[in-house]
């Protein structure tokens, strides 16, 4: 196939041997462009980074014999980590015993406890407190910082006020420090993850042995990944991406795809040509682009015949929120259909777990619960202050633990599914015939005084990866009220 004359531009540009950035819409052909760039000049040694494994592998597949495929953590892989990461699963329990974090806090008997009047939970126990300090360095991991510092200490929900941020911080800062120090060692006592010794290797300013890096999915690199590929003067740095798709920045992703062009003066080019749907859905895609604002306008393709309007049987349904998943993945099972969740049902047994510790009087140290003393402390919060946790909250309510466990376990392949459930995060890069999104991605609410709709830009980034995973009729009809945004944020 023919380059198209954007792609055509940018294997120009890549031969004039600058550094580069490439805004490639959604199914406009990056992969392919890459390729070209790859196989124009095949003298010389490329690097391409893949945003997970399973790209990566195809990558090397495709590619030709001069490009080597890896993910960021394959790049920084060393074998003398494969003991630790071959251990079994330590809880934050186990970890908080084996670190001894009452001895680092310089507690003696009890554990340490925080009064409730400050808003935090009855016991900040061993256990939270080490599940907030691997929180902290998994934080650190993802950042370009070379030290551990305060603003790496996540903010739990229920933890609202500024005194018990201090306390927590207070508690989890040298707990924190005291884990990398531990897991810097080869005969650490904690658990070692992949990006823990990707953090090793680039706190160690590494060299890769070739003559061009190309950076995929930059929009959603993280700052320590970035900050390795830009430190690599000696080669010819191309990142590739959408700013449209940016949506893990509450993970610690940003938009490396901006810092090459700030920083490197790289000249930024354009894919537009979409060759995955035609122009109606191309259409949904540009309205959500215009509501953020993002300059990339989509053309459809013309010989792709695609629909808007209602779908009764979708190959996929998109949702908001994991509890916006959890719910039709029991109304679909309910109904006797063959379901797959994208990911599995790990995430929503063990949400089901940590509803079932605080019913029961106990604390637990799941993310999300973590913060509340008690589960009538959750519910009241969920029903006053965020709206996905109250459906969340609801829906345990309503069918009890035991059956969200069942339905998780009830789940088949996607090979075998009659429909695939999803959260748009877990989307990303997918993309099937037929697609429905999900009522959970509600309307914003007008500003009480100036009567403004504002749409949060992530929020609005995440609806438009949703309406580009369909390729040939999309169900809209829960994101008609794009058209009542008055501004953005963030």
């Amino acid at each position: 196939m023919d380059p198209t004359p954007e792609q055509a531009d940018a294997i120009a540009t890549y031969g004039d041997g600058l550094d580069m950035v490439l805004q490639a819409g959604a199914g406009c052909g990056k992969s392919s462009t890459l390729k070209m760039i790859a196989r124009s000049d095949p003298r010389r040694r490329m690097t391409y980074v893949a945003y997970n494994r399973s790209i990566a592998a195809d990558a090397s597949r495709s590619f030709p014999s001069n490009v080597l495929c890896k993910t960021g953590h394959g790049l920084a892989f060393d074998q003398r980590y494969a003991a630790r990461l071959g251990r079994p699963r330590q809880t934050a329990h186990q970890a908080a015993q084996a670190l001894d974090v009452r001895s680092i806090l310089g507690v003696i008997g009890a554990t340490p406890a925080i009064s409730t009047d400050l808003g935090l939970p009855k016991a900040m126990t061993s256990k939270i407190i080490m599940r907030s300090a691997l929180d902290t360095v998994a934080r650190f991991c993802h950042s370009a910082d070379p030290e551990i510092t305060p603003r790496h200490v996540p903010q739990y929900d229920g933890l609202t006020k500024k005194e018990p941020r201090a306390q927590l911080v207070a508690l989890v800062l040298p707990v924190a420090r005291a884990a990398w120090e531990d897991l810097r060692r080869d005969d650490s006592v904690l658990n070692l993850s992949h990006d823990h010794y990707l953090k090793l290797w680039a706190l160690s300013s590494p060299v890769l042995a070739t003559d061009v890096v190309l950076l995929d999915e930059a929009q959603d690199t993280n700052d320590v990944l970035s900050a390795v590929l830009l430190a690599q003067e000696h080669a010819q740095r191309i990142a590739v991406g959408d700013s449209a798709q940016q949506i893990y920045s509450w993970r610690g992703a940003n938009d490396a795809l901006q810092k090459f062009t700030r920083e490197l003066g790289a000249p930024e080019l354009t894919l537009s040509q979409s060759f995955r749907f035609g122009p109606a859905i191309a259409e949904q895609a540009n309205l959500w682009l215009r509501v953020i604002d993002a300059p990339l306008r989509l053309t459809g393709y013309a010989p792709c015949t695609s629909t808007v309007g209602q779908v009764d049987n979708p190959d996929a349904i998109l949702c908001r929120t994991n509890a916006g998943a959890m719910g039709i993945v029991m109304e679909a099972l309910a109904a006797g259909r063959k379901t797959a969740l994208v990911g599995g049902g790990g995430d929503i047994k063990r949400l089901a777990w940590a509803a079932e510790a605080l019913q029961s009087g106990q604390p637990t140290d799941h993310p999300e619960f973590m913060g509340f003393p008690s589960w009538d402390a959750l519910c009241e919060y969920a029903e006053e202050e965020d709206g996905s946790l109250r459906v969340l909250v609801k829906l345990i309510n309503e069918h009890g633990t035991s059956r969200i466990v069942e339905a998780a376990d009830g789940l088949c392949s996607e090979q075998q599914a009659e429909l695939v459930v999803s959260t748009a995060h877990k989307a990303k890069g997918r993309e099937w015939p037929a697609v429905r999104i999900h009522s959970d991605f509600r309307a914003p609410k007008p500003h009480p005084e100036t009567g403004l709709v504002i749409l949060p830009r992530e929020e609005g980034r995440l609806a438009y990866v949703a309406v580009t995973r369909a390729r040939e009729v999309l169900d809209a009809t829960a994101l008609a009220w794009a058209h009542t945004v008055t501004a953005v944020s963030g």
